[in-house]
């Protein structure tokens, strides 16, 4: 209890707080005659003489009228919690006096330098706008049909969704057996190859929309999530 009543006399300008013994029955009740001189000011000067007579046996009704008057919670508590509720509520009246003054205090934080992050995903390494990047995206397009757009992602969504809703066109079929027998040995061969790049593409997405969209992972900034 000792060192909050240190920090709050510190506070309110005390000249000894770090001195300052609650036990000691002279300090505790000079602290109080000072704290109604000083910071509360309930009384008129002349009223305070009964807190300004500490050696006085008298002195103890005298503080008990005092805590009344000020309608202390803790008239009935110990001297330490009577002594920690006048000391925050002269704290309380000090900022209200000098509200001006404290609002504008800011504490400062210490700076935090970004952490220099590796990262081992190879996308972050992908550059997007390249020559080789758009190639294979064309080359993509080309077989599912995807037209021209001047972003290479928005492409590629295109192709996923076309993937999951339609993974291979329909060949014309032909009257011949014998020409219809190699169509049908292909067609499975261009499924299960449009599959596996199906599979890639969508891999891919993910990775690109975990990089590009969402800020936490951005290693670019310098930033790693939460």
């Amino acid at each position: 209890m000792n060192n909050i009543f240190k920090l709050k006399l510190t506070a309110l300008g005390h000249p000894n707080p770090v001195g300052f013994n609650s036990e000691d029955e002279k300090e505790y009740r000079s602290v109080v005659l000072w704290l109604e001189d000083q910071k509360i000011r309930h009384y008129k000067i002349e009223e305070r003489e009964g807190l300004r007579n500490i050696e006085s046996d008298k002195w103890k009704d005298a503080y008990n009228t005092y805590q009344r008057d000020l309608v202390s919670p803790v008239v009935e508590g110990t001297l330490n919690e009577q002594l920690n509720w006048l000391l925050s509520y002269a704290v309380r009246l000090e900022y209200a006096d000098n509200v001006t003054k404290y609002k504008d205090v800011k504490v400062e934080q210490p700076k935090q330098s970004a952490p220099n992050v590796v990262s081992s995903n190879p996308l972050d390494n992908l550059d997007f706008d390249s020559p080789a990047f758009k190639a294979g995206v064309e080359r993509i397009c080309a077989l599912t049909g995807v037209g021209p757009h001047s972003d290479p992602k928005v492409r590629l969504s295109a192709v996923a969704k076309i993937l999951k809703t339609a993974p291979h066109p329909d060949f014309p079929k032909n009257e011949f057996n014998m020409v219809q027998q190699p169509v049908d040995v292909l067609k499975l061969l261009f499924i299960q190859d449009l599959r596996e790049l199906q599979t890639k593409i969508n891999e891919a997405l993910v990775a690109v929309q975990t990089v590009t969209a969402d800020p936490r992972t951005d290693t670019s900034l310098g930033k790693v999530g939460r």
